[in-house]
């Protein structure tokens, strides 16, 4: 297939995709959420073969950021703007490509009645996203390919990793063998657990970690069953997160693609874990490009790029090349992918976001 009937054919699946999510609506709404999600991973992976073949070989190598670890984007409140700041071609990783299966997995009650309203908040984001980009930001469900090809391959990866924190622990087996209570789990632990396991944005890590689990409990309902021991909701809690950012990196190794991230526990495991992965260079810029729009994402004042409207705001980015502006101002201070945690990285983002939004406001 070349490469223009190729990108013909993603727009035409992007179409679909707007037109299935707006068919599917009312479904959604009328609490047939696990029918309306197998629709659309049906969706989805009938056209596999499609947008594996463009993410190989059309976007492969290009300068791409793939939106992740979000449940979605929020485009009512603009975060697609900072998005399309960072590189050249930008691609939502769908979170309902991932929900059918945890709907599978999770009883009737409160916990599904949370992921139901998100899966719906979640359906009307992406429509809003298809009608309102033109096109700049397309929507697939990456992590959900590459767990279909790879998903015993990756759990065992993630299952090592989780392991890997305890001192005489050697199987997920032997953990809940062993443990039972959060002191079980704190007298099995590796000394240095406490800095490497993160719960939420507000996590405290010099606050002991038996009080950071109890405070975790009662702050994140929908990740644990009060029900359980204390085992298997720390092991709810860590080994998503550690899968997640397992799913992240190998798909972004495979389309050489940089994650965009904005929620600081997705972004600490996938810098966390990605020292263990043994192609080092490419590990560094990822690290490097993911980190910087990170902060972009956090400094950037994103009423001042919607001020001047979608369509203006792209043309001027389109001209400006805000991220190539960035990351020659960064260079310029000895910034790279060896210090990028530098202390001025916040002051040289701020000052390049504040020319750019200089120039949303001067006539051609």
């Amino acid at each position: 297939m070349n490469s223009n009937l190729l990108i013909t054919r993603i727009k035409g699946i992007q179409i679909e995709y707007k037109e299935l999510l707006s068919k599917l609506s009312p479904k959604l709404k009328s609490g047939q959420v696990p029918e309306a999600l197998d629709e659309l991973n049906l969706f989805w992976l009938r056209h596999i073969d499609e947008v594996q073949l463009y993410l190989k070989y059309w976007l492969y190598g290009e300068d791409c950021y793939i939106f992740t670890a979000a449940t979605f984007m929020d485009f009512n409140d603009n975060e697609h703007l900072p998005f399309l700041l960072m590189g050249e071609k930008h691609i939502l990783d769908d979170p309902l490509g991932r929900y059918s299966e945890l709907c599978g997995k999770m009883e009737r009650g409160t916990d599904s009645e949370f992921l139901y309203r998100q899966v719906i908040i979640t359906s009307e984001d992406n429509l809003r996203i298809l009608e309102g980009t033109d096109e700049n930001i397309l929507i697939l469900p990456l992590r959900l390919f590459n767990q279909s090809r790879d998903s015993r391959v990756l759990y065992e990866i993630g299952e090592q990793a989780f392991v890997s924190l305890f001192d005489g622990i050697d199987s997920i087996r032997d953990y809940f063998k062993k443990c039972d209570s959060i002191d079980d789990i704190v007298a099995y632990a590796r000394e240095d657990i406490g800095r490497i396991v993160v719960f939420s944005e507000d996590d405290d890590i010099t606050v002991p970690i038996k009080d950071r689990f109890i405070r975790a409990l009662a702050e994140l309902p929908y990740m644990v069953n009060p029900q359980k021991q204390d085992a298997y909701n720390f092991f709810m809690m860590v080994f998503g997160c550690i899968q997640q950012a397992i799913d992240i990196i190998a798909s972004c190794i495979e389309y050489k693609c940089t994650p965009y991230i904005r929620y600081p526990v997705s972004l600490h495991y996938v810098n966390l874990l990605s020292e263990n992965i043994l192609d080092k260079e490419f590990m560094s810029k990822l690290c490097f490009k993911m980190n910087i729009a990170f902060a972009v994402h956090q400094l950037c004042d994103k009423d001042k790029l919607a001020s001047v409207g979608f369509e203006r705001f792209l043309e001027k980015q389109q001209q400006y090349d805000f991220d190539k502006k960035l990351l020659h101002a960064l260079s310029m201070h000895g910034i790279n992918e060896e210090n990028f945690e530098n202390r001025i990285v916040p002051q040289i983002v701020t000052d390049e976001l504040e020319k750019f939004y200089g120039t949303l406001l001067v006539s051609e």
